[in-house]
């Protein structure tokens, strides 16, 4: 499997309705997901507002992982976004997701608030991913692809059912 991630500032949170039109939300924090689009948008807006000099107000996150040999679905990739998210650090900060599920490749799309809902700042100079975010991502997906779980081939090599 081929992993990447890239990660841009953006100035404004309106790219988080085009991922809408084109992906499916998978999940979001310190946001209701079940809220209209334009509210979730409003209220990424209102937690940018408590520093009102800022210019870039997210981080867009595009984690790719591609010629990946079993099929996941959306809890799957929840998982990893989540141990992701966590291994990084930036479970703190709200960000909303979504994810491009093909055959045999995963895009997973995050929005992330440069503004934490304790008013702090996470400073753009970190933007470019480093090898430790490429081993939180190797790890993270090794927790789910390589659980007998989710693996229907783990499923059978370690089943004792078949003799």
């Amino acid at each position: 499997m081929k992993m990447t991630i890239e990660e841009l500032k953006i100035d404004n949170f309106n790219f988080i309705e085009t991922l809408s039109q084109q992906y499916l939300l998978a999940n979001g924090s310190f946001i209701d997901t079940n809220r209209s689009l334009t509210q979730i948008i409003n209220d990424f807006n209102t937690l940018s507002g408590t520093r009102p000099k800022l210019r870039s107000l997210g981080i867009y996150t595009l984690i790719g992982l591609k010629n990946i040999y079993i099929k996941l679905n959306q809890e799957s990739c929840r998982k990893i976004i989540d141990q992701y998210i966590h291994g990084i650090g930036w479970h703190d900060l709200q960000y909303i997701c979504f994810l491009d599920i093909q055959p045999s490749n995963i895009y997973i799309h995050i929005i992330f608030n440069r503004v934490t809902p304790q008013g702090k700042l996470i400073d753009i100079k970190c933007l470019g991913a480093n090898w430790q975010q490429y081993e939180v991502l190797r790890q993270s997906c090794s927790l789910i692809i390589d659980n007998p779980v989710h693996n229907k081939y783990l499923q059978r090599q370690f089943c004792n059912c078949c003799g």
